[in-house]
Order: C-alpha cells, then sequence, then structure tokens
C-alpha cells in the first residue's frame, strides 16, 4: 500500500511539474510572438519611412537635372520653377525623419538651392558646376 501511495504522489508530482513546465513555454512564446511582431512593424515603418524619403531626394534630384537642362536651355524661369520644386522636396524629405545628421546636410542643400533661385530670379548668371555639386552631394545622401 506504501508503494502504491509513493506512485500516486511521485505521478501527481511529475504531472504537476509537468503542467508548470508545459504552461511556462507558452507563455515565453507568447511574448516571443509579440516581441517579434512589434518588430517586425516597426522595421516595416521605418522602412517605409526610408523609402519615401529616398523617393523624396530621388525626386529633387531630378529637378535638379531638369533645372540644369533648362539653364542649358536658357529658360531661366523654368529653371527657377524646377529649383522651386527641389526645394519642395527636399522639405518633404526632412518632414517627420529621424534627427540624424543627413537631415542637416538636406537643410544645407535647401538653402543652397534657394540661394540659386533667388540669383536667377535677380538675372543673375548660375553655373551648371554649382548644380553638378549639389547633384553630387544629393548623390552622397542616396548612398546613406
Amino acid at each position: 500500500m506504501l508503494r502504491f501511495i509513493g506512485l500516486v504522489v511521485l505521478l501527481a508530482l511529475s504531472f504537476g511539474f509537468g503542467y508548470l513546465w508545459g504552461k511556462q513555454p507558452t507563455n515565453n512564446l507568447e511574448q516571443t510572438v509579440k516581441d517579434f511582431s512589434r518588430n517586425m512593424v516597426d522595421t516595416t515603418l521605418g522602412i517605409e519611412r526610408d523609402l519615401h524619403r529616398r523617393q523624396r531626394l530621388v525626386d529633387a534630384k531630378a529637378r535638379i537635372v531638369q533645372a540644369k537642362a533648362e539653364l542649358f536651355n536658357r529658360n531661366t524661369t523654368d529653371a527657377e520653377s524646377e529649383l522651386a520644386e527641389a526645394v519642395n522636396s527636399l522639405e518633404a524629405a526632412t518632414r517627420g525623419g529621424k534627427q540624424i545628421d543627413p537631415q542637416a546636410q538636406v537643410r544645407e542643400l535647401t538653402g543652397r538651392i534657394r540661394e540659386l533661385r533667388l540669383e536667377l530670379s535677380l538675372g543673375k548668371k548660375v553655373s551648371s558646376a554649382k548644380l553638378d555639386e549639389i547633384q553630387k552631394e544629393l548623390d552622397i545622401l542616396l548612398r546613406k
């Protein structure tokens, strides 16, 4: 009889420990899945923000190239409007982004483009070398 009671206690203890051990990984699994899904959403949103920022930088670069072509064709009013659109694209790229070093570079480029646009509106001659420099800096920003 003592063996039987010992066996029942042993089975009860092993069942209890098994139940607790089986319950623990479920909580860990649920927490792991929650953490994984949260990380996935954060990563996806980060990728989306970066994609939108890059798209705006590419748009600005396209506007700079178009402004260079307009200057080559001596259409200063069209070049001015292209530079204004480039400024708009760069300002959109800085909105809602992380506060990191490329933001300062983008703001500096925006200021330089505004200066060139002002020079064009005043009737001054703008060299395409300045636009080439801005285009190269945009290329550097796109690589980051």
